[in-house]
């Protein structure tokens, strides 16, 4: 029985996989009851898409063989294949996330690397929103500057070089783009351009790699899950509930189980602005809205950073705040010292 339903198996195939589920090895177990067939499934990829055409797919093959009075039960199991190999010379690697778009993750990622490198760090920032990449115009990176240095010869093959700008070593597609160019690339092509930003930059020693993820749970995430070891998630959200529902979808997924990658605290940004003839606090998108849900899923919050005209005059200059801020600058120290005591716990 069991040889029957395994070479019914061998007709089973995994998207982007050449090998069937027999001989990719993802089929662990095969249990034969007297009413009950038990499949033991482990995957590689936790996409919801991916598991119901995977059941789809045996429950049709297995019919073939005429075991149609035996009940069919599949236990699937999600494994990341996460190395914990180190990437060579960086320390530590955080990743600033967040479910939903226009939260303000670019402006956040590069003023963190700019305090970190104000703390005397070595710092790298990877710009991973494939499709929106937005940190070259946040520290002002031009074309032809970056088309005469981002190749470089080493060991007989060519490696992407950082640009460095304030002193953040920065790789990002935006690089390797036109501005206003489109990037039409389906999952597949995105995922393997950012293995490639990944592992074939020449980072040098870093203390710090701070990793700029897109919206959403993606294709994306899941290769920097895979391929990256990260030491945290840095989680970003402004106060309002459309922004927290996406937030919350994104939270869910660092927390499955076959992920698990430590949430390090959630920063509340364009949490308020003053108004300037009253001087008092005017809470635009809602008043305590991070606070409240980061007690709610037991997510230390990190800080809250004001709605300042000077934030979006700074970034359209390409020029992080930090720098020329003195309010936002201690708002920015006082909130990278809470990642870092967050590390170190």
């Amino acid at each position: 029985m069991k040889k029957k339903i395994s070479k019914a198996l061998e007709n089973v195939f995994i998207l982007e996989n050449k090998k069937n589920i027999i001989e990719s090895g993802i089929v662990k177990k095969i249990d034969v009851f007297k009413d009950e067939i038990r499949i033991h499934i482990s995957l590689y990829n936790p996409t919801m898409h991916i598991k119901k055409k995977l059941k789809k797919d045996i429950l049709q093959s297995i019919k073939y063989q005429n075991l149609d009075k035996k009940k069919i039960f599949l236990k699937i199991e999600i494994q990341l294949k996460n190395t914990d190999k180190k990437i060579s010379g960086i320390k530590n690697i955080l990743a600033v996330a967040s479910g939903k778009g226009g939260v303000g993750k670019s402006t956040i990622a590069t003023n963190l690397a700019v305090s970190l490198v104000k703390m005397g760090f070595h710092v790298g920032l990877l710009d991973a929103d494939i499709y929106g990449p937005s940190i070259p115009l946040m520290f002002n990176i031009e074309e032809d500057k970056i088309q005469s240095s981002i190749l470089k010869k080493k060991n007989n093959s060519y490696v992407m070089n950082p640009i460095t700008s304030y002193g953040v070593k920065i790789i990002s597609l935006g690089f390797f783009s036109k501005s206003g160019e489109a990037v039409v690339w389906r999952g597949p092509m995105a995922t393997k351009a950012l293995r490639q930003f990944i592992h074939d930059t020449d980072w040098g020693a870093l203390d710090f790699l701070i990793v700029d993820l897109p919206p959403g749970t993606g294709d994306i995430h899941l290769s920097i899950l895979q391929d990256i070891p990260l030491k945290g998630i840095i989680i970003v959200s402004t106060p309002q509930k459309i922004s927290l529902s996406d937030v919350h979808r994104s939270v869910a997924m660092f927390r499955i189980k076959s992920i698990q990658v430590p949430i390090l605290g959630i920063i509340e940004n364009m949490s308020f602005f003053i108004e300037n003839k009253t001087k008092t606090k005017q809470y635009f998108f809602g008043k305590n809205g991070v606070k409240n849900f980061s007690k709610k899923m037991n997510i230390f919050f990190l800080g809250e950073i004001p709605m300042l005209q000077e934030i979006r005059e700074y970034s359209d200059l390409g020029v992080p705040v930090v720098l020329e801020n003195d309010q936002i600058r201690k708002i920015f120290e006082k909130i990278t010292k809470n990642i870092i005591n967050k590390l170190s716990q």
